[in-house]
């Protein structure tokens, strides 16, 4: 096969470079024809993946979710070449909800004789995803990074952030309308197309990123008890228990304040509040374990 790897060498914990030729070696070892490409600043990732030549039987993404995103948002027609993500970020959400191996033996294994699995994609305000819209609080730790713009080290470059964004942050009743039918009212949303989150986290243990819906979840409580809480409960994959969270399915989220909440999508600041989420069944073609087709 002809496959060109994307790779973000700053991912993760710093490993991600070392990791990405790994994998190119032992696939060069089966001989396989690889091409990889490093990015150097974000936006590199996109660029290179607007150019892919059509002879690439399959896309690599080495890096996180983020750059994942950034991929996915750089090919012409995210429908045509199946993807696989090497996993060497912090989060890995994709990788978690695909139960990906973590050697690079297991994972090469995956590319050669794993079965494609068409995932649903998310659109917001023309910007494509494939993971988690969040509006309110976790948004609010996004925009702390951003506004700092601190290279993420791990688990640990999220602690300051984390702790910024708890102590300032101040939440707004938020108005979310699935579908044109179901109004709730909320202070955090999280908008799920998979299960696993920040790597940690399961806030809907339903959610599936082929479900050709989307999971949201509103939660209602406005105290920072209420947001220790709502941690504890996604740390114990207890959400669904919690008397002041809402769920509900759908494929059209519209959200909206009487004040600007920041909102994320997989993992990155995006913007703010209002916003509208659209769902794009079966439209990502995503190289997985043959048996979990």
């Amino acid at each position: 096969m002809d496959i060109l790897i994307i790779g973000n060498p700053a991912a993760g914990r710093g490993r991600a470079r070392e990791r990405t030729f790994k994998f190119q070696q032992a696939l060069e070892r089966r001989g396989h024809v690889v091409e990889t490409f490093l990015t150097e600043r974000r936006g590199d990732a996109g660029s290179r993946a607007s150019r892919i030549d059509s002879a690439v039987d399959r896309l690599v993404i080495a890096g996180g979710d983020g750059t994942v995103n950034e991929v996915l948002n750089g090919l012409q027609d995210p429908s045509e070449i199946p993807l696989f993500h090497l996993p060497t970020g912090t989060a890995n959400m994709l990788a978690w909800d695909l139960n990906l191996p973590n050697s690079t033996q297991g994972l090469v294994g995956v590319l050669e004789e794993g079965a494609v699995r068409r995932l649903d994609m998310g659109l917001i305000n023309g910007r494509r995803f494939l993971l988690v819209v969040g509006a309110g609080f976790d948004a609010a730790v996004t925009k702390e990074i951003r506004n700092r713009g601190r290279t993420k080290l791990g688990y640990r470059g999220y602690v300051r952030p984390v702790l910024r964004a708890f102590r300032r942050y101040r939440p707004v009743e938020m108005e979310v309308i699935v579908d044109e039918q179901h109004c709730l009212t909320g202070r955090h949303v999280m908008v799920l197309n998979v299960r696993h989150y920040g790597g940690l986290f399961v806030f809907w243990n339903s959610a599936r990123p082929d479900s050709e819906t989307f999971d949201v979840c509103v939660f209602r409580s406005e105290s920072r008890v209420a947001l220790v809480r709502y941690g504890l409960a996604g740390l114990l994959r207890l959400v669904g228990k919690l008397p002041d969270v809402t769920h509900i399915t759908g494929r059209r989220v519209r959200i909206r304040s009487s004040e600007s909440i920041p909102v994320q999508v997989d993992g990155d600041y995006f913007g703010e509040t209002p916003q509208v989420v659209e769902l794009v069944p079966s439209a990502v073609p995503v190289i997985v374990h043959a048996r979990s087709v």
